[in-house]
């Protein structure tokens, strides 16, 4: 598999959550936020347009912690959301603390290795060892790498080391996984 479109699969996953760009959450209308909309709001950004009971409480997951960590205002300057405190449909790179903090909230609750394998498991239309491509990518990188590689891309530093190293560890397991 192209090393391009390995990096393409852990990027959608570490930025969108699979949502399309005309996905948008519900929100509060009003200048004044309310953290239950902005959760709600977050928590089905992260869990896409068709999500499972998987997704849902990832999403879920997802959205306390990063309320947890970051206040509506920082949210808001960080372009997440829009001057209603309505979740964006497509955030921009995010400053690197907020990033950081991001990262921590979306690994908290997602195992970034299994999102990883199911995406190359539909990427190669379950042609796909998904047992060896877990077991390697898992023995190939360490949480605090896969956590440093999220964090750059979700601040927009896709020429980052970390991000080529998680980038050649997909692409390697791939190749060990492919029948």
């Amino acid at each position: 598999m192209p090393r391009t479109c390995v990096l393409v699969i852990a990027l959608v996953l570490a930025l969108t959550g699979c949502q399309s760009e005309d996905s948008h959450p519900a929100g509060g209308t009003g200048a004044t936020p309310d953290p239950a909309t902005i959760r709600s709001g977050l928590a089905s950004h992260f869990a896409g347009d068709h999500p499972g009971s998987r997704e849902n409480i990832e999403g879920k997951c997802f959205a306390e912690a990063l309320t947890a960590m970051l206040s509506p205002g920082q949210l808001r300057k960080a372009g997440v959301l829009d001057a209603s405190y309505d979740v964006v449909a497509e955030p921009p790179p995010l400053p690197d603390e907020l990033a950081g903090h991001w990262a921590m909230a979306q690994l908290a609750c997602a195992d970034f290795i299994e999102a990883s394998t199911r995406a190359q498991v539909k990427v190669t239309h379950g042609a796909l060892d998904r047992e060896a491509y877990g077991a390697c990518l898992r023995r190939s990188l360490t949480d605090g790498e896969i956590r440093a590689a999220v964090t750059a891309s979700l601040a927009g530093h896709f020429d980052a080391p970390e991000v080529a190293a998680l980038s050649a560890a997909q692409s390697a397991c791939a190749k060990r996984a492919a029948p």
